[in-house]
């Protein structure tokens, strides 16, 4: 009977034993998997100009942003566990309400920030809430140099090159295109300044001389007399570095100086004036542009920018009223550019789960230091960035001819200017706007001619 008990004692303590291991083990094997598991929600925010000057791409930008996010929630291998959502406010295409919004959405909890579209309003935002933050931001499409500044923006990156990059390749194209005299006309803001100091400065190395620097308030509206100049100085290429918005005034008033390809001049222009969207539904704008050649980022020509475009085509299932600007194969120059910046985000998302580091997410000197390291082929090429956050790009050279920009070449710092196509002087005007006659008019005078006769006749008889 001892015996027994003995036995009996001994089996319970063995088993309370192997009951408290147990539930030690699950303790620890919980807390392990509540420190490696996925957040199950992460936010991000959207700043982009609905309203003000650069409104027209900054809707579209947006779209393709609200796309990729999407995309992403129904990926299981990006991100599976985790719900992606984008908060989005209008910067209004000013520094001072941009730098307002983003410190709403910080104050919301927001682990980044996508944009903002112009450099100024970037700068604002660099300099004030996403540095006292430590809140990683990243552009599509803010080009100033200034903002390669470390030192002055550490928390600032972008999926675009910088214009230090383009101002030099339109340098090197002016020398390639045999000009060797040039008029500059840019904004006084930080992106105007930025791309064509470097321009000028890489110009005058090269032997080219800049005839007449103009410069005008961004949004200003009467700019003749800056345009005046240029015409005075007998210069007819013109080097042009503005936004969308005061593009449409400089071409608007320069058709009525006659600052045309019809009257030997050429423009030329960087990202910000060679866009669709300044000459949109505006013959007078369209003609005076014929014939512009300039540069802008290659947007992407692999397969995931073929898939984008897919899903830009068939507004991923929805309607413009949903992806504003969608439903064709044309987005604007910067819409893959917002739809990288959040798969930038994601793809340092995911590498921190996978390393063990997501409670770090919302620690944003961690996850700057997990963006510099990202790599990956998105719709725009492969993303990565230097030391200074930018991305290293490639140019497409392009050439207005009717309502499309073609390409007609590429430039790189590797390979210089590479050409594709012929390129198109003169451009061609728009039918009814300008230029030679159409048909109609042609059919006018013959019926004139043909019914002349009987008019006389008949008043002679009514006489």
């Amino acid at each position: 009977m001892d015996n027994k008990k003995l036995y009996y004692t001994i089996s319970v303590l063995l088993i309370l034993t192997m009951a408290t291991s147990a539930v030690a083990m699950g303790n620890r094997a919980s807390s392990d998997i509540q420190v490696h598991q996925a957040p199950t929600e992460l936010t991000l925010g959207g700043l982009f100009p609905l309203s003000g000057t650069l409104a027209g791409g900054g809707v579209e930008r947006d779209a393709a942003a609200r796309m990729a996010v999407k995309e992403i929630n129904e990926n299981t291998q990006l991100l599976p566990d985790t719900t992606l959502k984008i908060s989005v406010k209008d910067t209004a295409t000013d520094p001072s309400t941009g730098s307002q919004v983003a410190s709403e959405l910080i104050s919301d909890g927001v682990v980044g920030l996508i944009g903002a579209a112009s450099s100024s309003v970037s700068t604002a935002i660099a300099s004030g809430p996403s540095l006292t933050n430590k809140v990683p931001q990243i552009s599509y499409s803010s080009t100033s140099p200034d903002l390669s500044n470390k030192t002055l923006y550490p928390y600032f990156l972008r999926v675009v090159p910088p214009d230090s990059i383009q101002g030099l390749a339109i340098a090197n194209l002016v020398d390639e295109w045999n000009f060797t005299s040039v008029a500059t006309l840019a904004t006084s803001d930080d992106y105007g300044l930025g791309g064509i100091g470097v321009f000028e400065s890489e110009a005058t190395d090269l032997g080219i001389d800049v005839v007449s620097s103009q410069r005008f308030a961004q949004g200003a509206t009467d700019i003749k007399a800056q345009l005046q100049s240029i015409v005075d100085s007998d210069v007819k290429q013109i080097v042009l570095n503005v936004i969308v918005g005061d593009a449409i005034t400089v071409f608007s008033q320069a058709a009525d100086l006659g600052m045309t390809a019809e009257n030997g001049y050429t423009w030329i222009g960087t990202d910000g004036p060679t866009q669709g969207a300044v000459f949109e539904n505006n013959t007078k704008i369209q003609n005076a542009m014929q014939g512009m050649v300039g540069t802008r980022p290659n947007t992407g020509s692999d397969a995931v920018y073929n898939s984008f475009l897919d899903l830009w085509e068939t507004c991923y299932g929805a309607d413009e009223n949903t992806y504003a600007g969608c439903g064709d194969r044309t987005p604007n120059t910067y819409a893959t550019f917002a739809y990288d910046a959040v798969y930038t985000f994601a793809n340092a998302f995911q590498k921190m789960i996978d390393n063990d580091e997501a409670d770090q997410i919302s620690n944003g000197t961690r996850l700057l230091e997990v963006l510099y390291d990202t790599d990956f082929t998105g719709a725009t090429g492969v993303v990565k960035f230097n030391e200074n956050g930018d991305r290293l790009g490639v140019y497409d050279v392009i050439n207005l001819v009717k309502d499309q920009f073609k390409v007609v070449g590429t430039w790189d710092t590797t390979n210089g200017y590479v050409e594709t196509g012929t390129i198109d002087w003169d451009g061609e005007l728009v039918t009814g706007q300008s230029g030679a006659p159409g048909f109609g008019f042609y059919l006018a005078v013959f019926t004139l001619i043909v019914t002349a006769p009987a008019i006389r006749r008949f008043r002679k008889k009514d006489l």
